[in-house]
């Protein structure tokens, strides 16, 4: 485990390299990077040290922005991003599913089958008493609607943007059960303004299945009940209307899966 954990560390490290030695190069600010590519100083400064491995939209959008060509850095992104944590032989991934593509038509018998017993609250039900990693993996390559979805317009759409289920997740134990005012998390109306009781647009709870369109990493950096933060918010689909979720409502290796496989959502 040692071992493949520093293979992992030295894959970020040289993807971190090649792009900090861009930006270098450049002679971009990291301001100005975070104002043309929308992503914080802070994470842009992790990307580059190697502690995170960004979404290849991320690596795509900063070469272009560096005036380097994408194609050059695939080939480290894609060795940083296999060597993150393992997933079981035979366990389907939200990466393979988002390669496929949401709109296969070659999906076999199980998964359509699955694919409607999850679509209904009976199903998530079912998916939080498995708790395996096939079922969790399956949430984040289901396209819960169709392209009507795309032609909402609402504050921060996305130009293009994608289908994945995404599963509310309440740091507090003791809010993982019950379905009380105290117990609810707050979506919001716009990623750019303070997490408050002014911002906030619907309840949702632990567990609670919403379908995500894209992500964007420099919105308002939120806290959680055991001090964890993050500045990605997850744009979601509610009632019609295109709402915001803060990244620290979601699992940690949920959200790395949801910046891979979502858009970045369009200013």
């Amino acid at each position: 485990m040692t071992g493949q954990q520093s293979d992992r560390g030295a894959a970020a490290r040289r993807l971190g390299d090649a792009l900090r030695s861009l930006q270098q190069q450049s002679g971009r600010t990291l301001r100005s990077l975070e104002a043309q590519v929308r992503i914080s100083d802070s994470s842009l400064s992790r990307y580059f040290r190697g502690e995170t491995v960004p979404a290849w939209s991320v690596v795509r959008d900063l070469c272009r922005a560096l005036g380097a060509d994408p194609a050059e850095y695939r080939a480290l992104w894609e060795a940083a991003d296999r060597n993150r944590p393992d997933v079981p032989a035979g366990t389907y991934t939200a990466d393979a599913a988002g390669a496929a593509g949401p709109s296969s038509p070659s999906r076999p018998a199980w998964w359509r089958r699955l694919r409607g017993a999850l679509s209904s609250r009976g199903g998530i039900a079912v998916a939080a008493a498995a708790g395996g990693a096939l079922v969790a993996a399956l949430l984040f390559a289901l396209p819960l609607r169709g392209a009507s979805d795309a032609a909402h317009s609402a504050e921060g759409s996305p130009g293009e943007s994608g289908n994945a289920g995404v599963l509310v997740h309440n740091v507090e134990k003791k809010c993982q059960e019950p379905r009380t005012h105290e117990c609810a998390l707050s979506l919001a109306y716009n990623p750019y303004r303070p997490y408050v009781t002014s911002n906030s647009a619907d309840r949702v709870w632990h567990h609670d299945l919403l379908q995500a369109r894209c992500t964007i990493a420099n919105g308002v950096t939120v806290t959680d009940e055991n001090h964890k933060h993050t500045s990605i918010w997850i744009q979601v689909t509610r009632h019609g209307k295109h709402l915001w979720l803060p990244g620290i409502r979601v699992r940690p290796n949920d959200l790395n899966q949801l910046t891979t496989i979502l858009p970045t959502c369009s200013p």
